[in-house]
Order: C-alpha cells, then structure tokens, then sequence
C-alpha cells in the first residue's frame, strides 16, 4: 500500500480545554499529508468546547460523551476511527504541520509509535523516553514489571491492529496513556522516531509530564490487573506483579522489615547485576529507616 494511501486518523481527546481546543483541532486538519480524519472526543466539557467543536461541522468526527476520564475518551475516540494509524493528541497540545508525513514511513504493523515534543512556552523539549530494542515481555518475566517507554500522550501513534487489542481501557480519569504505552510495548512493538514532531503546551492547569511519576496504590493495582488480562488474552502467561518488583519500592511500607523482604523477593526471582544492585540499595535504605532519627 502506497503511504498516501494509508488513512490516518488524529484523535484529539478534550475536557474544558475550549481555550485551546481550536489551535489543536486546526494542526490537524491543516497536515500536509491529506489523507486524514480528525476524531474529536468531548468528555463532558463545561466550558465553550462543545461549540467549537460543533463548528466544525462535517470537517471533524464528533463524539460527544459524558465523563468518564481519559481512558473513556480514548476507548470511544478509538471506536469512532477508521484510520489505520491512530495519532494521539491532547487538546491543550498541538501538532507541526508536517508531522503526519514524517511519521508515517516509520509506521508498521502490530507497532506503537513516539516522539519528542516542544515545550510551549520555552526552548526545552519534552523527552521521549527510548526504551532499548529488547523482549519487553522477557523483561517483565525477570523484572515483573516494565518502563514506560514512550512519551505524552501528544507524541503517540499506535497502529490499528495493535490498538483494537487494546481496548477497553479501564475507566481511569488520568494517565491513561499508561495503559497505552505499557500494553502495547507487550502486545506490540516500540519504534522511537529520532524527531521534534509537536508542541506540549505548559500552563496552569496541566500537571506536566514527568513532574508527577508516583501513582496511586489503586492506579498501579488496575494497571497491574489491566496488563495481566491483556497478556493472558494473548495466550502468554500473566507475569506483572509492580508490588513486588523494582518498580514499587515506594508504594511499599517504608520500614526496614518491608524494604528487606522486597529487596530480597526481587532479588532470589531473577538474580543478576540488576536486581543486585537493586537490592544492596534497597537494603541501605532499609537500614537507614531503621536508625533513629534517620
């Protein structure tokens, strides 16, 4: 299939970001790649953002829902597409005209794509963070759980076939893209582009990307849940376990005994220098809770 012929689908996910809601929605409507529909999800928006949208008339793909959160905005915005490339957008971020065009050659099946950003307002870029071409599900089997390998929401495409096996996404009300990045990094493939495709707005109402990693107990159990229902619908063994791996020594009770009876869990289910260095570390720490004063 020639590229051209490929339809791409920008799914724009919204609530009470009527401030912004047009230059997102015209990024992607003005691609210079043409063979385009733009999906906007309203998520029960209170502000000017349903007659924004509405004034696009027949431009745009309208789907106006109740709220629900972002990962209901993503499971209905997903099942209002046609494309077979699905490019993510946040309505407070917006895409370079060419983004489309120069993401497309580096599309495949069964792959999640990822890009830097530019953060607006300010000359950094916002990372996109690469994770090295490895098993992902080999990782998560030694390490019982994975990195997130991808970057905000706005630099995310995801192929069809890979996002059909997604869905549903569970209800959750922010970072759904959690769910996204980590499902498909274990269903699919990660492919990182090497390029500044967008900008992501800062402002007073966006807890920015990486300023927040610490999730809730409640967030990482249904995400846990999530990734082990998806890879035993895949035929493969369930395998995440976040409480009991790296990844969860804060959400741990942080007093030596626990610390110690994780630092050694992780270490006697897959020993390596990884898992040792993790356990010498997390033994320290534990040792220092446990002095007074400490």
């Amino acid at each position: 299939m020639a590229q051209r012929d490929v339809l791409v689908t920008v799914l724009i996910n919204n609530y009470n970001y009527g401030l912004f809601l047009n230059q997102a929605i015209d990024s992607a409507l003005n691609q210079t790649y043409q063979n385009i529909e733009v999906v906007v999800v309203d998520d029960g928006s209170t502000d000017e953002s349903r007659d924004i949208i509405l004034g696009y008339g027949d431009n745009v793909v309208k789907v106006l829902k109740e709220n629900g959160g972002q990962a209901s905005a993503f499971n209905a915005g997903i099942g209002a597409s046609r494309g077979e490339v699905i490019c993510m957008l946040d309505s407070d971020d917006w895409f370079f005209p060419d983004k489309v065009e120069r993401l497309i050659p580096y599309s495949r099946p069964s792959s999640i794509l990822h890009h830097r950003l530019q953060m607006q307002p300010g000359p950094g870029l916002i990372p996109s963070t690469t994770v090295e071409p490895i098993d992902v599900y080999a990782y998560a089997r030694r390490y019982r759980f994975i990195p997130f390998g991808g970057s905000p929401t706005s630099g995310i495409a995801i192929s069809r076939d890979l996002a059909v096996k997604l869905l549903p996404f569970p209800k959750v009300r922010a970072s759904a893209d959690d769910f996204l990045v980590r499902g498909a990094a274990l269903l699919g493939n990660i492919i990182g582009i090497p390029e500044v495709l967008g900008a992501y707005r800062i402002h007073g109402n966006n807890v920015w990307y990486g300023t927040n990693s610490r999730k809730s107990d409640e967030f990482n159990r249904e995400l846990e849940r999530y990734l082990n229902e998806k890879l035993v619908t895949a035929g493969k063994e369930p395998v995440i376990d976040f409480f009991h791996s790296m990844y969860g020594r804060e959400s741990v009770p942080q007093n030596a005994a626990e610390l110690s009876r994780l630092a050694i869990s992780v270490f006697r289910h897959h020993s390596d220098l990884v898992t040792f260095k993790f356990m010498v570390k997390t033994l320290a720490l534990g040792l220092k809770r446990a002095v007074p004063g400490s």
